[in-house]
């Protein structure tokens, strides 16, 4: 029981002390990478928030107990600090345009509140005592500001819950290839920070009545390092739902719009002599650009002209070529993957997903009927 107890203590060290590295490391990768999605500087930031508020619960919150001697244990105060950064890089993520002002630094008024009441008790400490009026009322306190904070992460997760339920829905109208545009990895991610926020809840009702319940910071700790780990691997792979500019407000098509024949005309035209679908990061905009007609126009032909969005008008063309390309002598020796390529597609699991949804079958067993 002994050695398994030493044991599982050397783990949690490895996983504390790795975490905090981590978070360290992925935040200076995620500010150098190649993708450069302007999202990666909250989320970097999220990373070394997370980190420091490990290190802060691993040491500084021990040493601090140890040196003013009282029953009484001050809480972890970055919770309140990790939720503003989730909002900043879900807003960024899915609004390119986005820019930090002045009035938002109103989201972060709950963590300051946290400090100034954190570093009212280190410099009451010495008057601190289990019988005191300073530490009934510190208590009260706590307790007011751990629903306070429960409050700040369920207003934040519905308010993001709300702007990832368009996410797909926006992804679909610009973008041709959404292979690293994900609503999953955006629900999971949000989720993950419900559940440890919750855990946490858990934790400090438990800290607060059980006052030598040390092992509070450590699950703190572990919890913070795991979802460091998390984010770091996943968020390096994400970029903005829309790589665009998109100061212009949108105008949504509406089924009473009367479609231009001429304009739909143009663009079926277009779309067949210059097979604009070969770009594999073809977008709407620059669809447009390239057609001479305006973005919101373009959407609407779409929309309005075809019944569908813009990744399906553009992938169903993509799917039309390669049935061609399939009976063609030419590309006989072609792998199916290699003919994907030839005709505009990204990757191999968007391919497949695709082409499966425009005939009913795999691209396998598509071809294996025309033999």
């Amino acid at each position: 029981m002994v050695f398994s107890t030493e044991i599982l203590s050397v783990l949690t060290q490895i996983i504390i002390y790795a975490g905090i590295l981590q978070g360290f490391y992925s935040a200076m990768v995620l500010t150098h990478t190649k993708l450069r999605n302007p999202a990666n500087n909250y989320l970097a930031i999220l990373l070394i928030v997370l980190s420091f508020s490990i290190l802060h619960s691993t040491f500084i919150i021990p040493y601090f107990h140890r040196f003013h001697q009282t029953s009484f244990r001050i809480q972890e105060p970055f919770i309140m600090l990790v939720i503003p950064f989730i909002w900043l890089y879900v807003k960024k993520l899915n609004e390119p345009q986005f820019h930090f002002r002045k009035k938002h630094l109103l989201h972060f008024v709950p963590f300051v509140i946290v400090m100034l009441f954190s570093l009212t008790f280190v410099m009451h400490r010495l008057e601190v005592d289990n019988n005191g009026l300073f530490y009934s009322h510190t208590l009260v306190l706590n307790v007011v500001l751990y629903i306070a904070a429960f409050c700040q992460y369920t207003f934040y997760l519905v308010y993001m819950l709300r702007l990832i339920r368009n996410f797909k829905i926006k992804a679909l109208n610009e973008l041709s290839n959404t292979e690293y545009i994900d609503p999953t990895w955006l629900r999971i991610f949000l989720l993950t920070f419900l559940a440890v926020f919750l855990l946490l809840i858990v934790m400090m009702v438990i800290a607060i009545h059980k006052l030598n319940a040390n092992y509070f910071n450590t699950i703190v700790s572990v919890v913070f390092a795991l979802v460091i780990y998390i984010l770091g691997y996943k968020g390096l792979f994400q970029q903005t739902i829309l790589p665009i500019n998109t100061e212009i407000q949108e105008k949504k098509a509406t089924p009473e719009i009367k479609v231009d024949e001429q304009l739909l005309n143009k663009l079926l035209d277009f779309m067949i002599v210059q097979k604009p679908w070969h770009d594999p990061e073809l977008t709407l905009t620059s669809l447009a650009s390239r057609v001479d007609i305006s973005r919101n126009l373009l959407s609407e032909l779409i929309n309005s002209g075809t019944g569908g969005n813009f990744y399906d008008f553009v992938n169903k063309y993509r799917v039309d070529e390669i049935k061609q390309l399939m009976v063609s002598p030419k590309y006989k020796d072609f792998t199916i993957l290699a003919i994907a390529f030839e005709a505009g597609f990204p990757s191999k699991s968007t391919f497949n997903s695709i082409f499966k949804k425009f005939t009913g079958l795999t691209p396998s067993e598509y071809r294996n009927r025309l033999l």
